[in-house]
């Protein structure tokens, strides 16, 4: 399964410790594909009939300027298989191999018609990495994890993090040592656009635990899901329902164009600019909005603010691309702002993530 990277030509340059690239996805595809032959798995016999596949897979450029690619694998056997490894092999645009690297689920067991995620980073920070194609690359038969951690309550707080608590519950006879939580998020096609973890010290038997977990949001997660797996037990995937988004718009993608959308080689005195986010709304009720567009100086004068207004309707209409024209009067370095305000003037969304660098000649 090859999945190609979209890039965006922007004109701007993105800075600042901890700012995230947007994320470019891959082509969608069905949400499992098999797509590795037949019992390939390592250890098991050529001409086994037992398989292991490959979910569909998404692929971004993370901050440090690595690719990340997420997805899932599904074992259609009737045994539990462990040492799942997934193969990302790194490709240019002309399909030259820039780098190949082998990766494991995040769970150690996946148990008989159950599937589990894998996050892999390429080595390099490589920005001629364009496409990615992703194979199994071997598995073998494990022993089953009896599937006796539960999580009865949880709460996802979605603003700039994802904020996830709740209580995780041992219903097994020993203790449960060295528990990983996953928080998932799902695209609107199934896939794993968004893995947050972290680890609970000792459960003991009938015992219960509580948690807090904080990650970073995808702008392209609809539904969200938590498993546990600890050295000896596992759960089964938990969906989360209880959402609370406090700062319900999400805004990505920060593009700076010509007003046809293409990018300039440098942008002129008094030529115009058209300044454009992609907004995603988190919420099923309707909410009327004021997109803002702010340009400093770098001293931090301000040079120009625009805006414009919509509304979100809610349910399937929740991913609006908004934008404000801006014509600059004088050369110089400029850098952009971005806001999302309701029409009392209470933000609904932090500030854009990215600071885009604009130099006008």
């Amino acid at each position: 399964m090859r999945i190609v990277i979209l890039s965006i030509l922007i004109i701007s340059t993105l800075f600042s410790v901890g700012v995230m690239w947007p994320s470019v996805e891959g082509t969608p595809q069905q949400p499992c594909q098999q797509n590795t032959a037949s019992g390939g798995g390592e250890n098991l016999p050529p001409s086994s009939s037992l398989t292991v596949v490959v979910c569909s897979s998404y692929s971004y450029k993370a901050s440090d300027g690595t690719t990340v690619v997420l997805g899932e694998v599904q074992n259609n056997n009737n045994f539990p298989v462990t040492n799942v490894k997934v193969g990302i092999t790194f490709e240019d645009l002309n399909n030259n191999v820039l780098e190949y690297k082998t990766g494991t689920t995040l769970l150690q067991v996946v148990e008989p018609n159950s599937m589990a995620p894998f996050s892999i980073s390429s080595t390099k920070a490589d920005p001629s990495i364009s496409q990615v194609a992703v194979n199994l690359a071997g598995f073998t038969p494990a022993s089953t994890k009896d599937q006796v951690l539960t999580i009865p309550s949880s709460s996802l707080q979605i603003s700039d993090n994802l904020i996830l608590t709740g209580t995780i519950r041992n219903g097994g006879t020993s203790t449960a040592t060295n528990t990983h939580l996953y928080l998932i998020s799902y695209d609107a096609f199934q896939r794993v656009v968004a893995v947050g973890a972290t680890t609970i010290p000792d459960i003991g038997a009938g015992n219960a635990a509580n948690f807090t977990m904080t990650s970073t949001p995808s702008s392209r997660a609809k539904t969200f899901q938590i498993i546990a797996e600890s050295d000896n037990y596992q759960s089964i995937p938990t969906d989360i329902t209880n959402i609370i988004a406090s700062l319900p718009v999400i805004i990505s993608n920060i593009n700076v164009t010509n007003p046809s959308g293409s990018p300039y080689s440098s942008i002129p005195v008094d030529a115009p600019v058209k300044i454009s986010s992609d907004l995603k709304y988190l919420l099923d009720n309707p909410q009327p909005y004021v997109y803002y567009v702010q340009v400093k100086k770098f001293g931090g004068q301000v040079e120009f603010i625009g805006n414009t207004t919509g509304l979100f309707l809610g349910g399937n209409d929740q991913d609006h691309v908004e934008s404000v024209s801006w014509t600059p009067d004088a050369a110089g370095s400029y850098y952009i702002e971005t806001y999302v305000w309701d029409p009392n003037g209470v933000p609904i969304s932090s500030a854009g993530t990215e600071i885009n660098i604009v130099l006008v000649k």
